[in-house]
C-alpha cells in the first residue's frame, strides 16, 4: 500500500509540473494575443474616424488639394498636399518629429520596403495618443477609382514589431471616399493573403472585416 501512494503521488507531481509549464508555455501567446487585439481595436476606430473626417475635407478643403497640383510655382507639392490634409489625419505637423528620422518599418514577412513600393515615403508625423501616420501622395490624376494617395498608420508608434500587417496598416485616398487596402477581395482572398509569408498589406481590411490574427 505504502508503494502504491507513492507511485500515486508521483504521477499526481508530474502532472502538475505538466500543467504549470503548459501555461508558463501559453502565457507568450496570450500577452502577444491581448496586445494585437488592442492594436486591432485602435485600427477600427481610427479607420472610422478617418471615414467621417474625409467626408468633411471633400467639402471643405479638396479644392485647396487641386490648387496645389494645378500649380506650377509649388515644387513640394506632396509636402504641401500633406500639410492641407494633416487636420484631417489627427496629426500636428508642428510637432517635434526629430524621433521619427530613425523609425523604420518593413511588410509582414520582413521584407524591406522599396522606394518604389506604393507604402513608401518619408513623411510621418505624430498623432495625439502617439500613434505614426505616414503619408504619400501618388497622382493629382486621381478618381474614384484610381487612388490620390496612400496612408500608413502605426498604431503602437515607434514601439515593435513596426511591421505592414501586424501594428500598420493602411488606406488609398480616393476622390471621394477612402477605402483600406485589401478592401476589394473576398473574404477568402484575404485570409489566404494575410498570413506571415505575405507582404501583409491587406491585412488591413482583412482586420475590419473581424478576421482573426
Amino acid at each position: 500500500m505504502k508503494k502504491l501512494k507513492a507511485f500515486n503521488m508521483v504521477e499526481i507531481m508530474i502532472v502538475i509540473c505538466l500543467l504549470i509549464t503548459t501555461v508558463i508555455l501559453c502565457i507568450p501567446t496570450i500577452f502577444n494575443n491581448s496586445k494585437q487585439a488592442k492594436i486591432i481595436s485602435a485600427w477600427k476606430k481610427s479607420y472610422a474616424e478617418m471615414q467621417s473626417n474625409f467626408e468633411v475635407f471633400n467639402v471643405s478643403d479638396r479644392n485647396k488639394v487641386e490648387a496645389v497640383c494645378q500649380s506650377r510655382e509649388i515644387k513640394e507639392k506632396e509636402k504641401e498636399i500633406f500639410k492641407i490634409i494633416s487636420p484631417y489625419l489627427n496629426v500636428d505637423l508642428n510637432k517635434n518629429t526629430s524621433s521619427l528620422k530613425f523609425y523604420h518599418y518593413k511588410f509582414k514577412n520582413n521584407a524591406q520596403v522599396s522606394m518604389q513600393s506604393i507604402v513608401f515615403t518619408r513623411f510621418f508625423a505624430f498623432q495625439e495618443g502617439g500613434s505614426i501616420v505616414g503619408f504619400k501622395w501618388l497622382d493629382c490624376n486621381c478618381s474614384s477609382t484610381k487612388p490620390c494617395a496612400t496612408v500608413l498608420f502605426d498604431m503602437n508608434g515607434t514601439q515593435k514589431p513596426n511591421r505592414i500587417g501586424k501594428d500598420i496598416f493602411a488606406i488609398y485616398i480616393y476622390k471621394n471616399q477612402i477605402e483600406a487596402f485589401g478592401s476589394k477581395l473576398s473574404n477568402e482572398e484575404l485570409q489566404r493573403d494575410c498570413n506571415s509569408h505575405s507582404s501583409g498589406m491587406n491585412c488591413s481590411e482583412y482586420y475590419l472585416r473581424g478576421g482573426r490574427f
